[in-house]
């Protein structure tokens, strides 16, 4: 198993005129934005970095990142970027929302069936509209999107330990489906 995203948001603790902090930005830094909207813009400070998304009240979220690490580092990057073009702010609050885990059980599965096994409770599954089942794992407070070729991915923790602990029980249920 393996981090495929991470995503957290932070507060400046002040509004923002995004206008000319993109203008800023652009000038010094070369970046390129995508404009929401008058309130919010995507960037990115290096192309293929994380997305940065900066809301006209202030907050931000930054997704795209591949650990806890390198989302908190994007998140100095991101602070160093602000203060360089005049920015004002203090201690932000930033925190990891989200992380998404892949993995792989190296078998082909036949969802409607674990559909069934795993209980239309907890499962959402309408082929027609989405290739894959999505599963709630009951006791471990996870999602889990399952696809044919044997892969899950698992959202809903920052944890990397609740995270085995959803494929772990996913391993087990795939087990006794086929015993």
């Amino acid at each position: 198993m393996y981090v495929v995203s991470t995503m957290g948001s932070g507060d400046l603790g002040r509004e923002l005129d995004i206008d000319a902090v993109i203008e800023s930005l652009e000038a010094e830094f070369g970046i390129e934005s995508t404009r929401q909207s008058g309130s919010m813009v995507t960037i990115r400070l290096e192309p293929g970095g994380p997305a940065l998304t900066l809301y006209r009240t202030g907050t931000y979220q930054i997704r795209g990142t591949d650990s806890r690490e390198t989302l908190f580092e994007a998140n100095e990057d991101l602070l160093d970027a602000l203060r360089s073009v005049g920015v004002e702010f203090s201690n932000p609050d930033f925190e990891q929302n989200n992380a998404v885990f892949l993995e792989n059980f190296d078998t082909d599965i036949q969802l409607e069936s674990l559909a069934l096994h795993l209980g239309l409770e907890n499962v959402e599954y309408d082929p027609e509209q989405f290739p894959g089942v999505i599963y709630r794992p009951p006791a471990v407070g996870t999602v889990n999107l399952i696809v044919s070729s044997g892969k899950t991915i698992i959202s809903g923790t920052t944890q990397e330990e609740v995270a085995e602990r959803s494929s772990e029980h996913l391993r087990e249920q795939l087990s006794a489906r086929s015993t």
